[in-house]
């Protein structure tokens, strides 16, 4: 064979790879971004005075806590969840209001150790007395994504 063939034949081997990667990190990405399921939330716990867990179909639980109590208003508070059962490859928490909107208010937590995770979040007062959130913990797995919903009250003190 010639140099040209070569070349041609070499370029053409390359770009199929490059192709084929392509298709699987879309496919991989599609999968990773793919909602699994959405845990419904438990009214019963309070997370003004304690934290509040859910559990995963899956046998998993995730357990959210916020430090200060009772959860302030435009001042930085701690997040604190905690993943058992489950290998979790992020943590992240998305706060909103349940009858206003108050805008993106997403916080990405940091892996303290394979089954705890923390950050810094801040909630904007509202004209209100007192507000209804639902702070949306959402769990990257390997197989996709798990929302755990946690609902509580802050009221202007």
């Amino acid at each position: 064979m010639d140099k040209k063939t070569l070349l041609k034949l070499a370029f053409s081997g390359f770009l199929m790879a490059v192709l084929l990667f392509a298709g699987y990190y879309k496919i991989e990405l599609a999968r990773k971004n793919t909602i699994l399921v959405q845990i419904e939330p438990d009214q019963s716990c309070d997370l003004q005075i304690m934290a509040c867990t859910l559990k995963t179909p899956g046998g998993g639980e995730v357990t959210f806590n916020i430090q200060p109590k009772p959860i302030p208003l435009v001042q930085k508070f701690n997040i604190d969840v905690q993943i058992n059962n489950m290998e979790v490859e992020a943590v992240s928490v998305d706060f909103k209001g349940t009858s206003m909107n108050m805008g993106p208010n997403n916080v990405k937590l940091k892996a303290e150790n394979s089954v705890h995770y923390s950050g810094k979040g801040m909630l904007p007062v509202c004209i209100r007395n007192s507000m209804e959130w639902q702070a949306d913990i959402y769990v990257q797995t390997r197989e996709g994504i798990i929302i755990a919903p946690f609902i509580f009250v802050t009221s202007k003190h």
